[in-house]
């Protein structure tokens, strides 16, 4: 698409039976170098992209087809081009590339995953679902493997990582004008060399933002939050920048500032008192 002019100027067809669900860069920054193929999968499927064939696009040798229904939902890749899937059952399946086998597989919580988003070094994943994101460690601790990430070598059996979760505290949901949907949740990149600092969601007219080395440290309940006049419907840090929010909402595209997020108050969230509703997760996959 032309975004300048709003005009379709070419259109992909992938195959002739297969409905593409998602599709992501092949490798974390690939889309900001000239690299022109693309990851898609469908609910039970895994493929490679390639525009530059004739006819359909998707590269056969590079297609896996699961034979049980799957319900893929979401994927993201890390700098070094390993894929991780996720699904509408809750699974996430780890690949230490595309057309390989899946070498970790982590079991469902039974909540489905709306986003998927990894680290450009691989070490961890943030999840979301409905009402709270979990935070995942890739990086195997004990066995024989340990210090290889669960990209590219299977968890041991009895050491499943442990995820951390974050969630909107419920004092503060109590005073909110609407229930937690949370679009799916982002890290900021800076650039290629650095690390990331911050995640980003939002849930309803609220972008909300975790500090991830206070996440990584155990401080979970730390977050700060501010309320657009419309519903979000995506949101993203601007890429190189870990102080501009890309806010995508009904009718428009807007910039926001990072430090406009304010940690939430009586006074900065709006007192409307509703009905809270418990949501629950194990803590250990």
């Amino acid at each position: 698409m032309d975004l300048e002019v709003g005009k379709v100027v070419e259109e992909w067809k992938v195959s002739d039976d297969i409905q593409i669900r998602n599709a992501v860069p092949t490798s974390k920054f690939a889309q900001m170098t000239s690299e022109p193929t693309l990851i898609g999968h469908g609910r039970n499927s895994v493929f490679k992209i390639d525009p530059r064939l004739s006819g359909l696009k998707m590269v056969d040798s590079l297609y896996k087809r699961y034979t049980t229904k799957q319900e893929f939902a979401a994927a993201t890749t890390d700098e070094a081009g390993h894929l991780a899937v996720a699904s509408d059952k809750g699974e996430i399946r780890l690949f230490e590339a595309i057309g390989k086998n899946v070498k970790t597989a982590l079991p469902s919580i039974r909540d489905p995953i709306r986003g998927i988003d990894v680290t450009a070094d691989g070490r961890y994943m943030v999840v979301t679902y409905k009402t709270y994101l979990l935070l995942i460690d890739t990086l195997i601790s004990e066995g024989r493997y340990a210090g290889k990430l669960g990209f590219e070598r299977s968890f041991p059996a009895d050491a499943k990582p442990t995820p951390r979760r974050l969630q909107i505290r419920p004092e503060n949901v109590a005073v909110m004008d609407q229930e937690i949907s949370f679009t799916p949740a982002r890290f900021n990149s800076i650039s290629e060399n650095s690390d990331e600092t911050s995640i980003v969601t939002s849930t309803g007219h609220y972008i909300i933002s975790w500090d991830f080395n206070q996440v990584n440290s155990g401080t979970l309940g730390e977050y700060k939050i501010r309320k657009l006049a419309y519903r979000i419907v995506q949101d993203a840090f601007a890429h190189g920048s870990d102080s501009k929010i890309i806010v995508a909402m009904e009718n428009d595209v807007k910039m926001a500032k990072k430090e406009a997020l304010k940690r939430p108050t009586r006074q900065s969230l709006p007192l409307t008192p509703r009905r809270l509703r418990s949501s629950k997760v194990e803590k250990r996959f």
